[in-house]
């Protein structure tokens, strides 16, 4: 459907396999809005003070951003409702100083500090199962 939409309206859309990681954050840098159901909605929009409108329940139960509006059943409109909101000035105005819930980029040196202090040994790597009686 994407690539007949671009087909058809090619002033109104493009459409890449891939852009690299470098393109892809600029994009998102330069970006109105995102709409679909990826984590980068999740994950790399909130550092960017995008605005996403996150369709369906694919992303249930992840952490996200205030900058995310859900439209868990999608109809046009909810999704026209949603867009709307997410390119209104109040709603962008909101995102301008969000955090990102993830935060700043740093998770692997945090990791690597704890691997270097926790101790390695049988309670930590040998599995445990539990039955549940009801």
């Amino acid at each position: 459907m994407i690539k007949d939409f671009v087909r058809r309206y090619p002033a109104r859309g493009v459409l890449f396999d891939s852009l690299g990681r470098m393109r892809y954050l600029s994009l998102l840098k330069y970006a109105a809005l995102m709409v679909g159901n990826s984590s980068s909605g999740l994950i790399e929009a909130p550092s960017f003070g995008l605005p996403v409108v996150n369709l369906g329940d694919r992303q249930r139960g992840r952490l996200r951003g205030r900058n995310v509006i859900d439209v868990p059943r999608l109809n046009k409109k909810s999704l026209e409702q949603a867009i709307d909101k997410a390119l209104s000035t109040s709603f962008r105005n909101s995102l301008k100083r969000m955090r990102n819930p993830y935060g700043k980029g740093n998770a692997s040196g945090k990791i690597v500090d704890k691997l270097k202090v926790i101790r390695l040994g049988e309670p930590l790597i040998k599995k445990r199962f539990f039955e549940i009686i009801r």
